[in-house]
């Protein structure tokens, strides 16, 4: 398996376009989340060291300083996801002729889902937090980088749905309760984090709610 991290952009589309399953939709959501996060980090370049945002210096490097940790960590994520899907995937290939290996084959069918899961887990707590760099980044830097600060943060909220999707195919496979559980509570609550990220967007948006002019006849 060609690792995502060693790619050109061709390509890593090439083989997401391919007839394989890996890389798919979890390598993908990883390498939006980069984009964000690079995005943002942007974003905040051309705020630091200008007197003019001197203010919110400290915040403006700090958001840099993670974002470059997002982004080296989606990527790792990318690979990893690809990783853990064949894991899965190779579980469901065990045989089941008996009563012992059909239960062998079920255990390790939720083994791997469990650790499969944990990658969109961390992606989307990462893109959760990406949401709220974004928003420093579009609030306290350069004005004219806003559009590119909340993109980041745009993207971010489209990685985390990604995620979403892939925690919960996963968790349907898995057998352990109180994993399946906190799996979805802490969902819950990347969830709710970054729907900040479409009202965020709104906010940069004009708002063209006047009437239309009209004539009267």
């Amino acid at each position: 398996m060609t690792e995502i991290s060693g790619s050109t952009i061709d390509g890593f589309l090439d083989s997401l376009a391919s007839r394989s399953s890996t890389p798919g939709g979890g390598a993908a959501a990883a390498m939006t989340a980069a984009l964000g996060a690079a995005i943002v980090q942007m974003a905040c370049s051309f705020a630091i060291g200008r007197r003019k945002y001197a203010s919110h210096q400290d915040q403006l490097q700090d958001a840099s300083d993670r974002c470059r940790e997002i982004r080296s960590r989606a990527i790792e994520l990318a690979d990893l996801d690809s990783q853990v899907f064949q894991e899965v995937m190779d579980a469901f290939r065990l045989p089941r002729d008996s009563q012992v290996r059909r239960e062998r084959r079920r255990r390790a069918i939720s083994q791997s889902a469990e650790t499969a899961a944990r990658v969109p887990l961390e992606l989307a707590e990462l893109c959760a937090e990406l949401v709220g760099l974004g928003a420093d980044a579009a609030e306290l830097g350069n004005p004219n980088l806003v559009a590119d600060a909340v993109g980041g943060a745009a993207l971010a909220r489209g990685a985390v749905r990604i995620c979403e999707l892939n925690v919960n195919s996963n968790l349907e496979l898995i057998n352990d309760d109180k994993f399946v559980a906190s799996a979805r509570r802490r969902l819950k609550r990347v969830a709710e984090a970054s729907q900040s990220a479409d009202f965020l967007v709104e906010r940069y948006l004009p708002n063209d709610d006047s009437p239309e002019d009209s004539t009267d006849d």
